[in-house]
């Protein structure tokens, strides 16, 4: 089984550096080229399945690859983004004394935090396992793309490597960055980076 990982583009709550979890947040214009770059560097790969989260950012980047190869994105709640509550929508520098205090929080124990209406790591894990288990059984000598996000690729990863939480949360989910994972005895990631057009064009 191979599974190719891939995080969305870049939004443009990512631009501005403001927590997105769940809002539902359009791609900027450098998002939709790392889309196209994402397709361009796997139309070749014989890829069974694409899976998207149900949210916007991850269909849009899946959606030039899947023209390609005449494949149909298939969303899945489980993939949705850890669920930041009251957090969504703010930066680090935000005025207000009490969501400064819960950055703060977030920073010291990213593990067990939650915010108000948020959810924790381990309780995404939980909504994964079952979709892990999907991916092994439809998969399991094949090849699919899976387009998540920043904290739901950290622990899909770990998951599939057979890592620990902690060690998934050293992984930093970037987004001209694809994870190709071979899962099994001796698990294998190996990475692989892209371009978006207007990076490709400024090279010599």
């Amino acid at each position: 089984m191979r599974i190719f990982l891939a995080r969305h583009g870049e939004t443009e709550w990512n631009a501005a550096h403001r927590l997105q979890g769940r809002s539902d947040i359009r791609l900027t214009a450098n998002g939709a080229e790392h889309a196209e770059a994402l397709a361009l560097l796997l139309h070749r790969e014989p890829l069974q399945a694409i899976y998207t989260s149900t949210l916007r950012r991850t269909r849009d980047t899946a959606r030039p690859l899947a023209q390609r190869l005449g494949l149909e994105p298939e969303p899945r709640a489980a993939l949705d983004e850890l669920s930041y509550g009251s957090l969504e929508g703010h930066t680090a520098a935000d005025p207000d004394p009490a969501i400064r205090k819960l950055w703060a929080a977030r920073k010291a124990d990213p593990l067990g935090f939650r915010a108000p209406n948020g959810e924790t790591y381990d309780e995404l894990r939980s909504r994964l396992l079952p979709f892990v288990a999907e991916l092994q059984a439809r998969h399991a000598d094949g090849t699919a793309l899976v387009v998540g996000h920043r904290a739901t690729n950290r622990v899909l990863r770990a998951l599939l490597l057979g890592l620990t939480l902690q060690d998934g949360l050293a992984f930093k989910a970037k987004h001209d960055c694809v994870m190709e994972i071979r899962p099994g005895m001796e698990p294998v990631c190996i990475e692989h980076r892209y371009a978006p057009a207007a990076e490709r064009r400024s090279t010599p």
